[in-house]
């Protein structure tokens, strides 16, 4: 786990630390303040008891808008964004080492 960063956050007042690859962190942090608003929004009705129940009810409210979304894309025959993004960071890595491969051939030819 070298090269991980201790982050520290709240979620509904208690506080957390997670042990992460510095580029997970704002991915981490989105999560984070989704599931702290939607406990504070558990915590705030009358019939949430406790932060283990307000915890499983914020859970079980995010999967279902999640499952509610993924049923819209399968209905709607969405284009699959992240598989989309994934071949868009693969080329543009593809790209970035070609570049960085031939970048002294136009540094030689200026040169002459």
């Amino acid at each position: 786990m070298s090269g991980n960063k201790q982050v520290e956050v709240n979620i509904a007042g208690q506080p957390y630390r997670f042990a992460i690859a510095p580029e997970n962190e704002a991915a981490l942090l989105e999560a984070v303040a989704l599931v702290d608003n939607r406990m504070t929004r558990m915590k705030s009705n009358a019939s949430a008891k406790g932060v283990e129940r307000v915890a499983v009810m914020a859970a079980i409210s995010i999967a279902s808008d999640m499952l509610s979304m993924q049923r819209k894309q399968q209905e709607d025959g969405a284009i699959p964004v992240d598989a989309i993004r994934a071949r868009i960071r693969e080329l543009n890595d593809r790209a970035d080492e070609a570049l960085r491969q031939y970048a002294h051939v136009g540094t030689a030819a200026a040169q002459s």
